[in-house]
């Protein structure tokens, strides 16, 4: 049985789950998606199943975060709950499912982010932790490290300055970039706090693409070593027997009418 950061959501089987829960994190710019966009293909080609996700990717919460940032009005800790309601659906119908069909499950940050960014708004670090204790405890969670320095050209020369990343809800600053810098370089050292505390294999992501995707697949081949990969009819029939147990859907108001 898999193990929790000290409690399973209700109703949930961590029973049986031969996936590998796989992380990936980093600060904002630090070129997570980038890498997980090389990891699949990667992954895939070795017969492996693999699935992705990532932070407001949620079919119940993902699309209202976003409406509601364009506002920029969130208070800390109702963007904080949203983020944890975000987190539960796609643990409960993503990530949990995928791991007990035996998929390689590549995650673009976990809590650690939410940890973090919640730390650096003034939230109590342990009623933030407190909140993410239904979190699974991933197989390898990897790092990529970089200095402040280091971080603000790639910014500025891939999508430029933005709102939150730059941290303009604290108003550190009314300059945009001078926001960026205060508030990266606050968030990077909550990253250096939690390295210890979960046991992070850190990437020095001051290299260049390609040597930073060497790295990770060298780190996740080790966590991959002891499960050989899923064959296509085991996946299929785990498929098959989800549907089979899987209940009807009701339509809304009982005659095939969305709400």
């Amino acid at each position: 049985m898999r193990s929790t950061y000290g409690v399973v959501l209700p109703g949930m089987n961590l029973e049986n789950l031969p996936g590998k829960l796989i992380v990936i994190e980093g600060t904002d710019g630090v070129g997570r998606s980038t890498q997980i966009q090389l990891l699949r293909p990667w992954l895939e080609q070795q017969g492996r199943a693999v699935v992705d996700t990532g932070m407001t990717r949620s079919k119940l919460a993902g699309k209202g975060i976003k409406q509601a940032k364009q506002g920029h009005t969130l208070g800390k800790v109702t963007l904080n709950l949203f983020y944890a309601t975000d987190f539960a659906d796609r643990l409960e119908n993503e990530i949990v499912p995928a791991l007990r069909a035996g998929f390689v499950v590549l995650t673009d940050r976990y809590i650690y982010s939410l940890i973090a960014r919640a730390v650096v708004r003034g939230i109590e670090p342990a009623w933030v932790r407190n909140v993410y204790r239904f979190a699974l405890i991933p197989d390898a969670i990897f790092y990529l490290r970089i200095g402040v320095e280091e971080l603000i050209p790639r910014v500025v020369f891939s999508t430029g300055f933005d709102y939150w990343e730059s941290g303009m809800d604290l108003h550190p600053s009314e300059d945009m970039y001078e926001s960026f810098q205060k508030y990266q370089t606050a968030l990077l050292s909550q990253f250096e706090n939690l390295v210890e505390e979960y046991q992070f294999k850190v990437v020095n992501a001051s290299q260049n693409i390609p040597e930073v995707f060497e790295d990770l697949k060298e780190g996740i081949s080790e966590v991959l070593a002891e499960s050989e990969p899923p064959s296509l009819e085991a996946i299929g029939a785990q498929g098959h027997r989800e549907a089979l147990t899987s209940p009807s859907p009701v339509p809304a108001d009982g005659n095939g009418a969305e709400s």
